[in-house]
């Protein structure tokens, strides 16, 4: 499923601009046909303006100036002149529902779409996060040993060689239980690959190390006890807790390096040497054989139990006593290693322990910031029931269809009333399923048929609730998803009544230009052409071309390798555009530098002062309108909904609620 989270960035901006994230009142305030401030009885004491038939109070004001600011500490100056921004965002809120715009069609559709993604977010940051963090932060304490026998499993086998798999590794479970050795049964049940086991005697490691599926199994278990069947990427497994302890801190380590068949002197004399004072670096130039790492003085890095080493190689750098300048001799399976423990690891404080666990988490299989990840979270914690019995029924009935297209499809009442999928409140049949494999897979017909669509089925389910769910979990979430939704339409209602030349009124404009045409001019300027390239051989070609008598136009058309632009505005100033001040139409300027190319101008002709038409005039116009319709737009909600502000009490609550800190 898609990442986590998209956004609208300019509802955002908006949103900051006007300091205002809207409020629960706002989203519940129906639309009237007149506003009276009479009919609102008198003001609370904290109120600091009326809208229509509402009073804002001083609470509202503070939570949305405070919400829209990059400053933590305010003023009562701050909050009086915030208050009639704030209170004309309101008025707007007010005259967008009366016109119907909370009912817009692509609004609603971007506001539901945006809803299902911050739902996403809202349970990745709410929830997930600190929960797994949590278990992954009480795991990090410990490393585990165990042995496992694997069957392996390719993720779209099929339901029968699902099932023999699985029924195989239950059979050597209960062997296992029944006193038989797990080496005997690894090399009975495991999978070969390449001639070994593919299970067998694991290292000692720690969380963040395996995938999520096997690592969840093993820490859940007691030392001695043997996991149910777990199944992960690479198939059926079944886990024995050989023993667990207290994590063993990880090792800055360094070494000098020797190959196995290398002289098995060589080392003893580096030894030699070190001991005699001779400096670590200048050992391990004279002596390593792991050229990468002899560059900065055979650092090989931060090793623990669980990195992507041999185990009896980690066994021996975790044993090396640190407070040794360096180690004895070491043999090893990669060959003979001179080991410097140069620290070992520490925190200065718990905050920063828990930024280095997180972020192991977060590079770990065990968390994945998509919308995917969320949804096997939620199946879990909700219980999820997959009745995937049913679904194979269902797949052995299309398969004997023949060729029906799946729009065709039809199944009988027993069949069709089969659960297929459950969480919480939510029950689907095999009629649902059914019916989304005739939205999804349209175009196909029976004779094709995927094991992965009832897991897309369910995903799709969970998908399609998550809005509910998440507001059912979260009722604050709705203070999230209103205040984009008065986004959306304050940028709607913004973009029809001030921003869009489409609904300006044209007299208006027409008036504004017919009285001012001395303001409205072209001074002189020039229509040219810039022909540029990288290359100097291209741009001499282009230019003889041109001098030919030919187009600047025609040179992209012919083939040659440069860049062509053409302008008539006179926007731009300064160098090199003053060159064009110099030059005389059908010429060509001197070489110049520009954007990092060699260009030259072609001046066609200068084009001589003169009054802009309306039409070109037109941009200009509204431009200098808008402020003055925006204010006229505003008067006019102002005093449709009685819009008053109570400057003295914005002032009187600060002083208040100052007073009690």
């Amino acid at each position: 499923m898609n990442q986590i989270l998209v956004s609208r960035s300019i509802i955002g901006l908006l949103l900051v601009t006007l300091a205002c994230s809207g409020s629960q009142n706002v989203s519940n305030q129906s639309g009237v046909e007149s506003f009276d401030i009479t009919q609102l009885g008198p003001p609370p004491s904290d109120a600091v303006g009326s809208v229509g038939n509402e009073y804002v109070l001083y609470s509202e004001l503070k939570d949305n100036f405070v919400s829209g600011s990059v400053e933590k500490e305010y003023t009562a100056e701050d909050l009086q002149d915030f208050l009639p921004i704030y209170m004309d965002y309101r008025g707007k809120l007010l005259d967008a529902r009366t016109a119907g715009y909370y009912e817009n069609d692509q609004i609603t559709e971007e506001y539901q779409l945006y809803s299902k993604q911050a739902a996403y977010a809202y349970w990745m940051d709410r929830e997930i996060r600190p929960t797994k963090f949590q278990e992954f932060k009480d795991r990090f304490d410990f490393e585990v040993k165990s042995k496992h026998i694997l069957i392996a499993v390719d993720q779209n086998a099929s339901a029968e060689d699902t099932l023999e798999a699985y029924t195989r590794i239950l059979e050597a479970r209960d062997r296992l239980i029944a006193g038989a050795s797990i080496e005997e049964l690894d090399d009975e049940y495991s999978t070969k690959r390449n001639g070994r086991s593919m299970g067998g005697d694991l290292p000692w490691f720690s969380v963040g190390t395996t995938v999520a599926e096997f690592e969840n199994a093993l820490y859940s278990l007691d030392i001695g006890e043997i996991s149910m069947p777990v199944r992960t990427q690479f198939g059926y497994h079944i886990i024995y807790l050989e023993d667990k302890r207290e994590r063993v801190p990880s090792r800055q380590v360094y070494h000098i390096f020797v190959r196995r068949d290398s002289d098995p002197t060589k080392l003893e004399r580096a030894y030699e040497d070190l001991s005699n004072g001779k400096e670590w670096a200048v050992a391990v130039s004279d002596y390593s054989e792991d050229t990468p790492s002899i560059q900065s003085e055979g650092y090989i890095g931060w090793i623990n139990y669980g990195s992507r080493y041999d185990g009896a190689f980690i066994d021996s750098v975790m044993q090396s006593d640190p407070s040794l300048p360096f180690t004895e001799p070491i043999q090893t399976v990669y060959g003979t290693h001179i080991f410097k423990v140069d620290s070992v690891q520490t925190f200065q404080n718990e905050e920063a322990r828990d930024e280095y666990i997180m972020g192991i988490l977060e590079d770990s299989d065990s968390f994945q910031e998509s919308n995917g990840f969320v949804v096997e979270y939620l199946l879990q914690k909700y219980v999820a029931k997959s009745y995937s019995e049913n679904a194979l029924k269902l797949q052995e009935y299309i398969q004997s269809l023949d060729t029906t297209s799946y729009a065709d499809i039809e199944m009988s009442s027993s069949l069709a009333s089969l659960p297929a999928f459950s969480m919480g409140t939510l029950q689907y049949s095999l009629t649902d399923f059914l019916d989304y494999l005739k939205s999804t897979q349209s175009n196909r017909n029976s004779t094709f048929y995927s094991a992965d669509w009832f897991e897309s089925f369910i995903e799709a389910k969970v998908d399609e609730n998550l809005t509910s769910i998440t507001l059912e979990e979260f009722p604050e979430f709705e203070d999230q998803t209103k205040s984009y939704q008065h986004g959306l339409v304050v940028y709607q209602i913004n973009e029809d009544s001030v921003w869009s030349t489409a609904t300006i009124d044209t007299t208006v404009l027409m008036d504004t230009y017919q009285n001012n045409l001395d303001t409205y001019r072209f001074d002189k300027r020039f229509y040219y052409y810039m022909i540029s390239s990288s290359r100097d051989t291209s741009l001499d070609r282009a230019i003889e071309f041109v001098n030919e008598g030919n187009s600047p136009d025609s040179l992209i058309s012919n083939g040659f390798r440069v860049g062509v632009t053409s302008d008539s505005t006179g926007a731009f100033q300064g160098e090199p555009f003053t060159l064009l001040q110099e030059m005389e139409a059908g010429s060509l300027s001197e070489r110049f530098d520009y954007s990092g190319r060699k260009a030259h101008f072609y001046l066609v002709e200068v084009l001589p002062e003169r009054t802009m038409t309306f039409d070109e005039a037109f941009n200009r116009l509204a431009s200098e309108y808008q402020p003055i319709r925006e204010e006229k737009w505003l008067n006019r909600i102002r005093e449709e909904y009685n819009i008053q502000t109570f400057p003295d009490v914005v002032r009187a609550q600060f002083e208040i609620e100052n007073s009690l800190e």
